[in-house]
């Protein structure tokens, strides 16, 4: 493992995942693309696995995912069982490919993202809930990667922004108060 790669504090963590439950609840359902609603919550959890270890990782997985399966129509669980399972194998590759270049990053969230929804959509497959799984990939799994890839990017860059800002200005970003 590359203990050179930057580590997120708790604090990104904790934002972040009020962020993204916040932009799951109120922005999600109103940019859908006939039935592809983009997951913000899966999104960070492997966004924020890529940069923490697999304790913090999994368990904001199965955090954040029993939220959503709380606000959304399904079975109690399946998210949080594959936020958890996403988290902890992302974070177990995540602190490797955060060195790598670009390209590999992006590669590696899509990947995951594409498993996340793969997975998701399997499971309610298999429990009943949606009965066309053919039809879920093409309208739901493929789409919703793609989602959370174009989250993730934008993301990505706003992080190397902010990385770039404090590291050419170490006070920078520091308020009055610290």
């Amino acid at each position: 493992m590359n203990t050179d790669a930057p580590s997120a504090p708790p604090l990104f963590t904790a934002v972040g995942a009020l962020v993204a439950f916040l932009l799951q609840l109120m922005l999600a359902p109103n940019i859908a693309i006939l039935d592809a609603v983009p997951n913000f919550i899966l999104g960070f959890v492997i966004l924020n696995a890529m940069r923490c270890n697999t304790v913090r990782s999994t368990l904001l997985g199965f955090l954040l995912g029993l939220l959503y399966d709380l606000m959304a129509q399904g079975p109690l669980g399946i998210l949080s069982f594959v936020g958890a399972l996403v988290g902890y194998s992302t974070s177990s590759l995540g602190r490797d490919l955060v060195s790598q270049a670009w390209p590999v990053r992006a590669f590696a969230l899509l990947l995951a993202a594409f498993v996340g929804e793969l997975l998701h959509a399997a499971l309610l497959a298999l429990l009943g809930y949606d009965p066309d799984f053919l039809l879920s990939l093409g309208m739901r799994v493929v789409p919703g990667a793609l989602y959370l890839g174009v989250f993730g990017l934008v993301t990505f860059l706003l992080m190397h922004l902010v990385e770039e800002r404090s590291r050419k200005n170490p006070g920078a970003l520091k308020g009055k108060f610290d």
